[in-house]
């Protein structure tokens, strides 16, 4: 099981290493998304399943 945070339905950080960290935990979270066998998006405590 991994669990990670939804970082890029938020306002676009001005700090660039807060962007580079949006954008590779958003890349990362496609890469996990893409090889599970199932997805599910928790949204205050309700689940949608993805995959």
């Amino acid at each position: 099981m991994v669990v990670s945070d939804e970082v890029g339905w938020g306002s676009v950080p001005e700090n660039q290493l807060a962007r580079r960290f949006r954008d590779l935990l958003g890349w990362t979270n496609q890469k996990v998304a893409t090889v599970a066998d199932t997805v599910v998006l928790m949204v205050a405590g309700c689940q949608m399943r993805l995959k």
